[in-house]
């Protein structure tokens, strides 16, 4: 019985073709990553995505009101050689970043930005995530707060977020995923699944399906927002 529901369930979803992982790291730019960012876009390809966005670490102890626009082309040049790459072997490569303000450890996935969102980020990172949000978000982007159930986490005022990473599967972390979900349900907050690759072992670990590939950031936020779409974990389907 329980063979035959997930089989209709995989065939009413055969149309979202398209596996998107939203949560990875590279280095140098994120230094508890040791993946490349040629070879996270090998690993991914090889696993059969259609897109791996990355979002490397962008946190206040590193970037700051005193930020340059070569501490930005710094940080992004992980970004540039992946997308290189994945123009070079057939991969999208999305553009995001994973904020962290003075306030406190908490940890933020955007999408639907780009360069220019980067050196004015810079000047609010000092400030609560409220005077952060205020500043920052815009029609075209999204703001989603990563495993929000980790140790030393708190969670953000919901009125703030587009979303909750509820499906955190990076293995050195308990994100204790049962209280995502419970939390992104009561709250009403659109739910996203990610492997937080950083290291060998435990790429691809989760993706969300989608009927339409996004070609750059922006469109993948519209994507999110739209919530057209499902989401894998170990391979199993979760539906939002």
């Amino acid at each position: 019985m329980i063979a035959d529901v997930k089989s209709k369930i995989r065939d009413l979803l055969s149309d979202y073709k398209y596996k998107i992982e939203l949560h990875t790291h590279t280095s140098p730019a994120s230094s508890c990553s040791e993946i490349a960012p040629e070879e996270l876009v090998r690993i991914y390809k090889n696993l059969g995505y259609d897109a791996v966005a990355v979002t490397n670490h962008f946190p206040c102890d590193r970037f700051g009101v005193t930020s340059t626009e070569d501490d930005i082309d710094r940080w992004l040049d992980d970004y540039n050689r992946a997308e290189a790459e994945g123009r070079r072997i057939g991969i999208t490569v999305l553009f995001g970043a994973e904020f962290r303000t003075a306030e406190s450890d908490n940890d933020y996935l955007a999408y639907g930005i780009g360069r220019d969102d980067l050196l004015p980020a810079c000047q609010l990172l000092g400030k609560d995530v409220a005077a952060f949000c205020r500043r920052f978000k815009n029609d075209r982007n999204i703001f989603i707060q990563a495993h929000p159930f980790r140790n030393g986490i708190t969670r953000a005022d919901p009125a703030l977020l587009d979303g909750v990473e509820t499906y955190n599967v990076h293995p050195h972390h308990n994100a204790r995923v049962g209280l995502a979900a419970k939390y992104a349900r009561e709250n009403n907050l659109p739910a996203i699944a990610g492997t937080d690759f950083h290291h060998h072992g435990h790429e691809g670990l989760a993706a969300i399906m989608a009927r339409t590939l996004p070609k750059d950031s922006f469109e993948l936020a519209a994507l999110l927002k739209s919530g057209d779409y499902y989401m894998t974990v170990g391979g199993d389907i979760v539906l939002t």
